[in-house]
């Protein structure tokens, strides 16, 4: 399969892409356990070989996985991609759109749990096999819920995954007095350390992505849409995200499907000592780093987006049969 380089990937999407979409790729939503309105976009080709669930990363949207998306149909997989409560068009939100918040992750896996039962596992769905691929946070939620249900899915992609945050060097004990004051004073839903409200301005320069046009590409639907500008995290959001990932690393050994795992060796969201840590507990894992890449592999160099998706898809094929 050709790949979209630098020069054509907003002619691509702009074009085939968006006449793809038109076509072929359904908008609809499920009302998750406390009323909270949650937003998915679904495609199944004729006789798919497996079903891919997508999770995303912070504050991503439906926009930015439009390349992927479409990579996975024109290769005979279906797919489903939810919007993360407080994300995208879901609801969940705070008045302050640009923030994220949440008071822990079983919320994630519990909205994605109603996603697969109401929808992802129904009889009008093909008995094909059930893949995930998740990203960055959404990794972290898939972790959490491959631990907590092991048998919903046969496999998993999950592409930098939020195994361990980056904390700048805070240690476990400033982290504790953080909660203690969080607690205390009511500052869940308020904006975190070292987060930002969007501005409007571009800075691909400090990024987490390799590739321009792919960057504008997603910028530019922020700008154009309220609903994509989410940006900053809450002490809420921060805090959850710290337990969750060490909750993750504890029960790693729950998980029994096999795994694929991408690492990007120039990170600076993920702590590669928990790649370290996770991974020893799941050796059935393939382990796959590269090295140049920033965190966000499917937006890097057009070398490594090649490869990436070449594994990609030599794993889904093995498990899709």
């Amino acid at each position: 399969m050709e790949l979209p380089g630098e020069d054509d990937f907003l002619d691509a999407m702009k074009g085939p892409c968006r006449e793809w979409r038109e076509r072929c790729v359904k908008n609809a939503a499920f009302t998750s356990f406390d009323g909270t309105r949650i937003n998915y976009y679904y495609a199944i080709p004729d006789d798919p070989k497996a079903i891919i669930v997508m999770f995303h990363g912070f504050c991503e949207f439906w926009g930015k996985y439009h390349e992927m998306a479409w990579y996975y149909y024109r290769q005979g997989y279906g797919f489903f991609f939810p919007e993360m409560r407080g994300h995208g068009l879901s609801g969940g939100k705070l008045p302050e759109k640009d923030l994220v918040h949440v008071k822990n992750y079983d919320q994630y896996v519990t909205d994605m749990k109603m996603l697969y039962d109401q929808v992802v596992s129904q009889k009008k769905i093909p008995s094909v096999p059930r893949i995930l691929f998740a990203h960055s946070m959404g990794g972290a939620i898939a972790a959490l819920y491959l631990e907590k249900y092991p048998s919903d899915y046969s496999a998993a992609i999950l592409s930098s995954p939020m195994v361990k945050l980056k904390t700048g060097g805070i240690s476990p004990a400033k982290i504790n007095l953080l909660r203690l004051y969080v607690h205390l004073f009511h500052k869940e839903k308020k904006l975190s350390v070292g987060q930002h409200h969007f501005d409007g301005v571009n800075v691909f320069e400090t990024s987490s992505c390799q590739s321009e046009p792919r960057y504008n590409y997603l910028f530019g639907q922020r700008l154009e849409n309220v609903e994509y500008q989410t940006y900053g995290a809450t002490f809420g959001w921060s805090l959850a995200s710290l337990s969750a990932t060490k909750k993750l690393i504890k029960n790693a050994d729950r998980i029994r499907v096999p795994l694929l795992v991408f690492e990007a060796g120039n990170d600076h969201l993920v702590d590669p000592s928990g790649y370290t840590e996770f991974l020893a507990k799941v050796p059935q894992a393939q382990h796959i780093k590269y090295p140049t890449s920033k965190h966000e592999i499917f937006n890097s160099t057009t070398d490594v987006r090649t490869d990436y998706y070449k594994k990609i898809f030599e794993f889904l094929e093995q498990r899709s049969k």
